[in-house]
């Protein structure tokens, strides 16, 4: 019952990421395990933009 409400979350969920470069932060983040300087990155590369 659980696995039948877990799957389509998470499929929903990664439907939601808008476009590659979020994809990458999120996989940066979790990669790294430091998401604040990740973070910082993309709060400069948007300010900057």
């Amino acid at each position: 019952m659980l696995e039948s409400f877990l799957i389509p979350t998470a499929v929903v969920a990664l439907a939601e990421i808008g476009d590659k470069t979020q994809l990458l932060a999120l996989i940066l983040a979790a990669r790294f395990r430091k998401p604040w300087p990740i973070i910082a990155g993309i709060v400069a590369a948007t300010l900057a933009n």
